[in-house]
């Protein structure tokens, strides 16, 4: 019995010490980031991770030895940067790097500066001032953690780069929900509902590996990226408004069965630059410009080739008559995107 007491002892101390290593050095790294390529969210997410390091380094300490009533109000006055830190990444990151004033983070800040210095003050027991003073602390953070949460659910980027947005999205999501779990195994423990050690450390360690495994595969969270259209003046939501006109002139008045439309005649159509519609077909539509011409034009053919009436029509009628110019050019973008040759795709419905 003992010797599987020791052995669960180490085990806990082996788990707890690897979360205290990884919080460090992946504090560290954020920090070290180039400037130029590094992202403003990086600091509040380094500063994030050494305070979690920190209390988890002191819950294995307090493991082993004692520790005066003071320095453990200092550490648990520490629960009082986690909220602000959670905010400010989670904003910073999810608007990519906006400015914020400097008086916002002196007032997110002055709490934890204020009831530090007062926490000496405070004694480490069970007087019931006392326990209202650590639940507040807790319950601090989880208002900011569900506050950011709200924000996120309810914000709309200021990127028109959908895909990309979602990535950044679920990370934060996931990144909220881990420091919501904090905040609730700190209120578990404060009710003795579960221990202290190694709860604490053990959803530290956790936390951090899974976020290093999301992390290091999607390297580009921590790096500035400059978009390629950068200094458009289309923003999200006039980029959104034109992809919807844009898409309306191809479903009613079926500018695709022109076989001579070019950007630039579209565009022009649409009273923007073709630069513009390139953009917008770009990273609202997740394509080009001529594939996404393509696309309505072999839906057309399709329509052509599933019709029964149409059975007697060429190939080569049906890819003109679906706004394509040449019959090589029909075949070859038919079947790059249904797989399969427009012949065979007529067999396959004559049969039904």
């Amino acid at each position: 019995m003992n010797i599987e007491s020791e052995f669960f002892n180490r085990f806990e101390l082996l788990i707890s010490s690897i979360g205290v290593i990884l919080g460090f050095l992946f504090s560290i790294q954020l920090l070290l980031v180039k400037k130029d390529k590094g992202l403003k969210a990086n600091l509040f997410l380094s500063l994030y991770f050494l305070v979690l390091s920190l209390r988890a380094t002191k819950a294995i300490f307090h493991n082993y030895y004692e520790m005066t009533d003071s320095f453990l109000a200092f550490f648990l006055c520490l629960f009082l940067l986690i909220g602000p830190y959670t905010w400010f990444y989670v904003k910073h990151r999810y608007y990519n790097n906006t400015s914020i004033k400097k008086i916002e983070y002196y007032l997110h800040f002055t709490p934890f500066c204020l009831i530090t210095i007062y926490s000496v003050f405070v004694p480490n027991n069970n007087f019931t001032y006392t326990s209202i003073f650590y639940l507040g602390l807790f319950l601090h953070g989880l208002i900011y953690c569900f506050y950011s949460l709200y924000w996120l659910i309810n914000t709309q980027s200021d990127t028109i780069v959908l895909e990309r947005q979602e990535t950044i999205k679920k990370w934060l999501l996931f990144f909220i929900l881990s420091t919501i779990l904090v905040f609730i195994n700190a209120i578990l423990i404060f009710f003795d509902i579960v221990p202290f050690y190694p709860s604490s450390t053990f959803l530290f360690s956790f936390i951090n590996i899974f976020m290093a495994v999301l992390g290091y595969k999607n390297l580009w969270l921590f790096e500035m990226q400059k978009e390629k259209y950068s200094n458009s003046t289309l923003n999200t939501k006039i980029a959104r408004e034109y992809s919807h006109q844009l898409n309306q002139f191809m479903e009613k008045d079926k500018l695709y069965l022109d076989p001579e439309l070019t950007l630039v005649k579209l565009a022009e159509k649409m009273n923007i630059s073709s630069k513009q519609l390139s953009q917008i077909i770009n990273q609202i539509e997740h394509t080009n410009y001529s594939q996404y011409i393509a696309r309505y034009r072999v839906e057309e053919a399709k329509k052509y080739l599933e019709n029964p009436d149409y059975n007697n029509y060429k190939i080569s009628a049906i890819a003109y008559e679906s706004g394509f110019n040449s019959i090589s050019s029909f075949n070859t973008t038919f079947k790059n995107i249904t797989k399969t040759t427009a012949i065979d795709y007529r067999e396959l419905f004559m049969k039904k």
